[in-house]
């Protein structure tokens, strides 16, 4: 059975969901404006919807954004090693950063969606943007966003 790129990502998204909830007293969808979002992405953002208590989404014609708090012990199984999934660090974000994606080695022709973590102080911040072209400005996208959601956390 085929799954199409698209639900990868939002498999991905429900994974994160278990992780342990946040003891932050941040609101996920106050870490981020629909213009700051429009300014990096070139692009017109929707108001944000919250996703339960930990998480938001902005969306805009072909482009969204999710960002999912959690608690600082969450930090050990997001950059634990999983087959199939490539882990590189991140400097210059937080204490600590780390942004993963699909193995392109075991999964070519396939879409790949980056993930951005990034630990600070009590809490992580997982960022991901959709429907960016490009390895390269997806990360670059999520990098300059997770740098305007660090000082709101």
């Amino acid at each position: 059975m085929e799954i199409s790129p698209g639900w990868g990502a939002f498999a991905a998204f429900g994974l994160l969901s278990m992780l342990p909830q946040t003891v932050s007293a941040a609101d996920p969808c106050k870490l981020l404006t629909a213009q700051e979002i429009g300014q990096v992405l070139g692009a017109s953002i929707s108001a944000p919807t919250p996703l339960g208590t930990t998480g938001c989404l902005w969306a805009g014609n072909s482009q969204r954004v999710s960002i999912v708090l959690r608690d600082a012990t969450a930090w050990t199984r997001i950059t634990m090693p999983v087959h199939g999934i490539t882990k590189t660090s991140v400097s210059g974000l937080g204490e600590a950063a780390s942004i993963s994606g699909l193995d392109e080695a075991g999964h070519p022709g396939k879409e790949n969606v980056l993930t951005l973590s990034v630990k600070d102080g009590g809490s992580v911040i997982v960022l991901t943007v959709y429907g960016v072209k490009g390895a390269d400005r997806q990360r670059s996208s999520e990098e300059s966003l997770a740098r305007l959601a660090l000082r709101r956390l």
